[in-house]
């Protein structure tokens, strides 16, 4: 069992993820000063350091731009990665998990549109633009869309990172099963997941990965929702990061025999510790959720990012 104390600093919304997404529509340019420059969208991509551990650059994509992120040391990024529908490259949920990964292993993050088609397009040019022959991944529908961007390249992604991946969703709550159905035996999966996540039964996430080709691996993180948040607020960042660690290190060396892995949070008086059970052969016995509070009310801390909200219902009115 291994114990981090956790933050104590309490997380600024970790809950909702509100940063601006890219769409297809074009953004007038920013205005010109003694301190920034207007981009050239023909230019060969530049890099500008803007503090220690982002760098911030962009790649072409047809008549504009795509903003990317680069974090840890080294050229060639083992994971290209992207965020939800409902968030961005700032989103919490999203930069957080990019920190921690980077602590071992340098990371490419990209912001892209709501439309999964276009999504998916991205992924396929900011490979292009990198030194990459790794993994893919995203949170939500990231997620999806690294997934089918995987068997649609030429070359050959060797694994996936699919964080909170919506197993169902839309109006109607379909199945989106078949595009992990699909992967083939040399892709690698990691799925990292709340048991919370009202997108994602772990019993029906089990079901499908049993029914895969593609070799699967399970990070349960107890006590966590689909945005990946719980409670205490101010341990989320923590957690966050781990799970970053976690997929950056699993990408460095896994084992075939080991495939389970839960993350919790233990109380402890005033504060607590992060406590990770390290990969097991087999799933952990059922056990209660121990991170020692109900999960937080937070307006659309578990919803779908990437569908439209199911219809309201209309209240009656009583009698006057």
């Amino acid at each position: 069992m291994v114990r981090t104390r956790g933050q104590t600093k309490k997380a600024d919304d970790p809950d909702v993820e509100t940063a601006t997404v890219v769409d297809d529509k074009p953004k007038p340019k920013p205005k010109a000063n003694s301190k920034s420059k207007v981009p050239n969208e023909d230019a060969v991509p530049e890099e500008s350091e803007t503090n220690n551990k982002v760098k911030h650059f962009t790649v072409p994509y047809h008549d504009k731009t795509v903003p990317c992120e680069r974090r840890g040391e080294g050229d060639s990024p083992a994971l290209i990665w992207t965020h939800g529908a409902g968030g961005g490259l700032a989103a919490p949920a999203t930069s957080q998990f990019a920190d921690g990964f980077s602590e071992h292993s340098p990371i490419v993050s990209f912001q892209g549109s709501m439309n999964l088609p276009s999504r998916t397009k991205i992924f396929h040019t900011v490979m292009e633009h990198q030194d990459f022959d790794l993994a893919l991944g995203g949170r939500s529908m990231g997620a999806r869309a690294a997934t089918i961007a995987a068997v649609e390249q030429d070359r050959k992604t060797k694994a996936l990172v699919l964080v909170s991946f919506p197993l169902v969703g839309g109006k109607k709550g379909e199945s989106r099963e078949q595009i992990l159905l699909d992967l083939p035996d040399t892709i690698d999966v990691l799925f990292i997941s709340g048991d919370r996540d009202s997108m994602c039964d772990l019993e029906q996430l089990r079901e499908v990965i049993e029914r895969m080709r593609a070799k699967c691996w399970l990070v349960t993180v107890k006590g966590a929702d689909h945005g990946m948040s719980w409670s205490p607020a101010g341990t989320v960042a923590t957690m966050r990061q781990k799970t970053g660690a976690i997929a950056a290190e699993w990408l460095q060396k896994h084992s075939s025999d080991e495939r389970y892995y839960e993350l919790s949070w233990v109380r402890d008086g005033s504060a607590g510790d992060l406590v990770s059970t390290g990969w097991l052969a087999s799933l952990p016995e059922a056990s209660e959720i121990t991170n020692g509070d109900e999960p937080q009310d937070v307006q659309g801390a578990d919803v779908a990012e990437d569908d439209e909200l199911p219809p309201a219902k209309k209240r009656k009115r009583g009698k006057t």
